[in-house]
């Protein structure tokens, strides 16, 4: 089993124009929607501390960086649809209801935006050769390793993919953060104009990128960039809890990057059952000696981590099985996004380190009563506890904050979830 990220293609073309991408040696031209790439991280677990509390005003002492001042910025630009869908116009399969017009436009706002920000940052940092620029779709471990501050320049999918490079390891068993503070930019947020049409109420759909894990726009960063490269926001830098996820297998184990939003454990059939067990436990939780490596991780079995293992007896497990449309989980972040829209509880403070998991259409057994299947479909997992989820129909998949990051399941697999893993780093106006 592979897991594999999907989306565009690297090649931010604007017409005459070009992004100064660092990445690979090899930039090639965008891939269209729906394809794949294996160049995915798959950090580690961790233990990771319950408090919640602003870090302190970050300083630097090294390369002649004044206190107070991020030193080492990356970048990272999302590839636009224009850019994907211009790929399927010259294979001839480009949609013909495409509003190509739209398209530009929003192209068009984002590269200013990245063209603007960049300039910002340049200007604004201790040392330009320090700021580099890479596409979402080129980014790796490699890019993220040393980095002081990560500015994610798109939407809220930019800013989940770009996290999941972050913290890709323990750092000698250190539960706390270790990786850089992350900061979204949408650059391409709904005009005011087009925000007055209700989308119910027009024939098209106007609405943009949302932009909620955004910190600022591409209508406020420039005052608000030169503040944080300061480091005269870092108050508003709050503890971000995440989400660990291994797949279990016959002979192998593969630990996947930790979510920040939800997973769902699904059918890839949205009209196919999505047959599982599902397991509530109370786990005692070990860790290696050291890290492990960056990237795809699958180890076998008989020298596994050996995490989550039992330590009290089962009487305190809530387990069932589950014919359903599939099973989301989702962080505290993740509780105001599709674990909302499905009828969960919102209301959960963003610090909080507890998981809340909502099975997808529930189907009631012939002698099984509708209100007692509806309250073991929806509950919480607090940190003593983990999720085990056994899987019995013959394809599944597991997805990590969206679609864009994906591990295929087969019959007997397990995924085991947990609020375990290294917390993150985000600037949020948010709830705390």
């Amino acid at each position: 089993m592979r897991l594999t990220r999907s989306g565009g293609g690297v090649v931010l073309d604007r017409g005459c124009r070009r992004v100064n991408v660092v990445g690979p040696t090899s930039i090639g031209a965008p891939r269209p929607p729906g394809s794949s790439s294996s160049s995915c991280v798959a950090p580690a677990c961790s233990p990771h501390s319950h408090h919640h509390r602003s870090p302190p005003r970050r300083s630097f002492s090294s390369s002649g960086g004044r206190p107070g001042r991020y030193e080492r910025v990356l970048v990272v630009v999302k590839h636009t649809p224009f850019e994907a869908y211009r790929q399927l116009k010259v294979q001839g399969k480009a949609p013909k209801a495409l509003r190509w017009e739209r398209l530009r436009d929003r192209h068009e706002s984002h590269h200013r935006c990245v063209d603007e920000l960049t300039d910002i940052v340049r200007r604004h940092a201790a040392r330009e050769e320090h700021v580099r620029v890479v596409s979402r779709e080129d980014l790796g471990p490699q890019h993220v390793e040393g980095v002081d501050l990560l500015i994610a320049v798109g939407g809220d999918g930019t800013v989940l993919s770009s996290t999941h490079y972050v913290d890709s390891g323990l750092r000698g068993r250190v539960a706390a953060p270790t990786g850089p503070v992350v900061l979204g930019v949408n650059s391409d947020p709904t005009k005011p104009h087009e925000a007055e049409v209700r989308p119910t109420a027009a024939k098209t759909d106007e609405r943009r990128s949302f932009g909620a894990l955004c910190y600022c726009s591409t209508h406020d960063m420039a005052s608000v960039l030169p503040l944080i490269l300061r480091g005269d926001l870092d108050h508003d830098v709050q503890l971000r809890h995440r989400m660990a996820v291994t797949v279990r297998s016959t002979l192998s184990e593969t630990r996947l990057p930790p979510a920040l939003n939800d997973v769902l454990v699904a059918h890839p059939s949205p009209a196919a059952v999505s047959r599982f067990r599902f397991e509530r436990r109370r786990r005692h939780v070990t860790y290696p000696s050291s890290a492990a490596p960056s990237g795809e991780t699958t180890v076998d079995s008989s020298s596994t981590l050996r995490h989550l293992e039992t330590a009290e007896a089962d009487d305190d497990i809530l387990s069932f099985n589950a014919w359903s449309s599939g099973l989301w989980i989702a962080t505290a972040t993740g509780a105001t996004a599709a674990m909302r829209s499905a009828g969960g509880n919102a209301d959960v403070p963003a610090h909080s380190q507890d998981l809340q998991y909502m099975v997808r259409e529930h189907l009631v057994g012939e002698n099984e009563e509708w209100e007692v299947v509806r309250a073991m479909s929806h509950g919480v997992v607090d940190p003593d506890h983990h999720l085990q989820i056994r899987w019995n129909s013959q394809h599944g998949c597991v997805w990590i904050d969206g679609s864009h990051t994906k591990h295929d399941l087969e019959l007997g697999d397990e995924v085991l979830l947990s609020s375990h893993a290294i917390p993150l780093r985000l600037f949020s106006h948010g709830r705390r």
